[in-house]
């Protein structure tokens, strides 16, 4: 057999193996679809909103499944665009800018950094590769992945995935990075100080017997996701920036529990201030100039 056929054969194969991966991820989701819509899962405040969390050999997760009514033609042909995840990821309230590249290739870097207004250089930048894994009439799904981030933390993935069904899509979305010592540090700090009063939104039976939000490192994974889902959910239903960000604090506002943070006359001017910095990044970049001008006046 020659070398071409070779080639061939495991062309093929590989397409095959892609084809009942992507059919067997699309049973799944429909299998977690039928459980929210039937509300046999662990909803959130009722809603076809479910969310999980996972710790497990230093690798900390959450991912949430929520069914909305949105147009899949419209979510998977704005989301395949590095350009639209910029119009709505600043909203996190620890984002403080966004910058996409088309070549080579396409990239994110998120600017990651305090709750207040921070300018994005003095942010922890988090360089993304964006990448369209799949998409037919019925499903999408794309990833983002960065190797390194804050204090030593490695292998981050935003996954995302849209299951149309009928009249509703599923969204899938996904969070997860292997933590390091110092983070686990770090957050454990974090945790017996500032943040001790802190939970995330799954139930956990405690030692007890009763039932409690879950605390700890997950909960933060767990807010943080919610986070990113609540960005996406107001930008497709607002197209102006000013919308989106007032839609977004009154959206956590409604996890109050979870996600309340600061006020909201401080979120909107930090974030009408963030988005503006963003603005003169992206022109920058797309000038051919470094993300930051570094002249000393």
């Amino acid at each position: 057999m020659s070398i071409k056929s070779c080639l061939s054969i495991i062309v093929l194969f590989l397409i095959s193996a892609n084809a009942l991966a992507n059919e067997s991820r699309k049973a799944a989701l429909l299998s977690v679809y039928q459980s929210v819509k039937n509300e046999k899962l662990e909803l959130i405040q009722g809603l076809p909103l479910t969310l999980k969390s996972d710790f497990t050999k230093n690798r900390l997760s959450a991912e949430v499944y929520a069914i909305k009514s949105y147009d899949f033609l419209r979510l998977s042909s704005e989301l395949s665009k590095p350009a639209q995840w910029c119009q709505f990821i600043t909203l996190h309230l620890n984002i403080k800018a966004c910058v996409y590249r088309t070549s080579p290739g396409n990239s994110l870097s998120f600017f990651a950094g305090r709750k207040f207004y921070q300018p994005a250089q003095d942010a922890f930048e988090l360089q993304y590769q964006f990448k369209r894994e799949y998409l037919d009439e019925h499903y999408f799904k794309l990833s983002l992945t960065a190797d390194s981030g804050p204090f030593a933390t490695k292998d981050y993935q935003i996954n995302l995935e849209i299951l149309k069904v009928d009249h509703d899509v599923l969204l899938h979305m996904s969070l997860a990075y292997q933590t390091s010592f110092s983070s686990r540090l770090g957050s454990s700090v974090y945790l017996s100080t500032l943040g001790a009063d802190k939970v995330g939104f799954s139930l956990r039976r405690d030692e007890s017997g009763e039932i409690n939000f879950i605390s700890g490192i997950e909960a933060i994974v767990e807010r943080n996701v919610m986070r990113y889902f609540l960005a996406l959910s107001v930008y497709m239903e607002n197209t102006d920036t000013d919308k989106m960000i007032k839609a977004w604090y009154l959206s956590t506002e409604k996890y109050a529990r979870q996600l309340h943070e600061v006020k909201e006359a401080q979120y909107i001017k930090t974030k009408q201030l963030e988005f503006k910095q963003q603005a003169q990044m992206q022109q920058r970049v797309d000038g051919g100039k470094p993300v930051f001008d570094l002249a000393v006046d």
